[in-house]
């Protein structure tokens, strides 16, 4: 890949694939693991952790997977004992081992992320370390990068503790400029989700209690993104399942409503809520949730956000009436758990609606197949989701982005294996797709990554016209569990050759538009 990607107005244009029409087939993917190099570089590993993101600055998304390496030799089937963390690197869809001994280090990994933190225009890396008495005790690490390689910073670091670290949620909470993290801390190490802020020069701070957060707060999947629409971060705790909003002073305070709305009944004692992602699935111009049980039998839970503008923050359990109400196996055909842990929405056939991907696969006429519920709403319809047949589900993955990886257009699907048996997988959209649009921003007040601003794409000439949207996204790189995406809102456009994109920035910086755009591009904006 060029370096057209990193260009302050960037363009991207490819010959679009065949528009989706009523009755076409369902999700297609092509399994890429082998001839991508992951089948071999992955062999053995108990992965918990993935993050995806330019690393090199090459244009391609690289790879950073972490795993947990605390059990004995033999449970790593294929390799000789516990394989370390690893940063792959892309070069035209091959990756190969980066050999970066100072990221390639053994422990309880259960979170990653690729991310601007200094602002200069390359991407850092953050891991959460789920330490344990009686495994391995190890902090947070941070690694900056020089030019494509990753030095450790992590002495002496306010976000380089022990804790049990799971998902890391990326935020500019205090509208600094400077990127924050939320690391979930779960229930069995200790309950204490914490925020570090950022300080500058990669130096981190615990705020937790400063900023309004309980001293006990289990955490496994978070989420980072503005709720009810007053341009600041709010904040979502899965497995507590509590929401926290920002008070626009770097504090927040729970919203009562929404945390009560938001919980349910498990199924058994260890059922707990696990991955949680965000998405307007009924384009609506609200971010909805949609929660996983990381359970036996496993279930999926969909909450949409039916805030009104200035009123209190309120959500819905749509999941029975989605067709989203089902309960998996408990085991695979190889006797193995059979679970929910990440879940990512996007749209894989390039409709117009968001589709749920929680990260399992499935056997279909076509061979192993990711299992996405397909959203199969139409404007003004019902909302309703088809879903593969739960009986034929053959594997869970606990971490996978969703991503562009071949960058045609179409999401693709990368599963991290905690299984040895089952390895990890590389799926590349094949499927019947119609346009689309992928919109990055780069800030100059805000973060240099663009996360937290609001991006909505509308039939031309009609911006600003709920009747009008087209998609609603914010930019953000924290949703699923234990996973990092890159910073790029996409779009599935169906046969929209055109469209108008309107980006609100966070903190009341201002709004950024652009009209008449075609479809089938890659548009990078930047903040003046």
């Amino acid at each position: 890949m060029t370096r057209r990607f990193l260009a302050p107005i960037a363009v991207l244009v490819c010959v679009s694939a065949s528009v989706v029409l009523a009755g076409d087939p369902v999700l297609i993917f092509k399994d890429a693991t082998k001839a991508s190099g992951l089948g071999d570089l992955l062999k053995g590993m108990m992965s918990h952790a993935a993050a995806c993101g330019d690393a090199d600055g090459d244009g391609d998304l690289d790879l950073y997977i972490g795993a947990f390496c605390d059990r004995s030799a033999e449970k790593y089937k294929g390799a000789s004992g516990p394989v370390p963390n690893v940063l792959l690197t892309n070069t035209d869809g091959k990756f190969v081992d980066s050999g970066q001994s100072p990221v390639a280090f053994k422990a309880r990994t259960s979170g990653a992320v690729l991310a601007d933190l200094d602002n200069d225009g390359d991407l850092d890396l953050y891991v959460s370390n789920n330490s344990k008495r009686k495994g391995l005790r190890l902090a947070n690490k941070l690694f900056k990068n020089v030019e494509g390689r990753f030095r450790d910073v992590s002495k002496d670091n306010g976000a380089c503790v022990i804790m049990g670290g799971r998902s890391i949620g990326v935020l500019d909470f205090d509208g600094d400029g400077l990127l924050d993290f939320l690391v979930g801390g779960d229930q069995w190490t200790g309950s204490q989700t914490r925020l570090f802020r950022n300080k500058g020069k990669l130096t981190f701070e615990d705020v937790s209690a400063k900023a309004g957060l309980p001293e006990e707060l289990p955490g496994l999947g978070v989420l980072t993104c503005d709720f009810n629409g007053d341009g600041w971060p709010d904040i979502f705790i899965s497995q507590a399942n509590r929401m926290f909003l920002s008070k626009g002073d770097g504090t927040y305070a729970e919203s009562k409503a929404a945390s009560k709305s938001l919980q349910y009944e498990p199924l058994g004692r260890e059922d707990t809520p696990c991955g949680a992602a965000f998405g307007d699935v009924n384009l609506d111009g609200r971010l909805d949730i949609v929660i996983v049980d990381h359970n036996q039998p496993a279930r999926q839970h969909l909450f949409i956000n039916d805030t009104k503008h200035g009123g209190e923050v309120a959500f819905r359990d749509a999941t029975k009436a989605a067709g989203l109400e089902y309960l998996f196996p408990s085991w695979t055909p190889g006797k193995l758990h059979l679970k929910h842990a990440h879940v990512e929405v996007a749209d894989f056939d390039n409709d117009g609606w968001p589709d749920i991907a929680p990260a399992v696969t499935w056997r279909s006429a076509d061979g192993e197949q990711p299992f996405i519920c397909r959203n199969l709403t139409t404007r003004g319809g019902k909302l309703r989701f088809a879903v593969p047949p739960i009986k034929k589900a053959t594997g869970y993955f606990p971490a996978g982005p969703v991503a562009d990886f071949d960058r045609d257009g179409r999401m693709d699907v990368m599963l991290a294996s905690w299984f040895p048996e089952i390895p990890s997988r590389l799926m590349l959209n094949r499927s019947k797709a119609g346009h689309w649009l992928k919109v990055r921003v780069i800030g100059k007040t805000i973060n240099r990554m663009g996360i937290g601003a609001k991006v909505k794409v509308y039939q031309p000439g009609k911006i600003g016209r709920p009747e009008a949207l087209l998609g609603y996204q914010e930019i953000h790189i924290s949703n699923g569990f234990c996973t990092g995406q890159e910073a790029i809102a996409h779009f599935g456009l169906a046969a929209a050759t055109k469209c108008d994109v309107e980006i609100t920035l966070p903190f009341g910086k201002g709004v950024i538009r652009r009209t008449n755009v075609k479809t089938d591009q890659l548009l990078t904006v930047t903040e003046k």
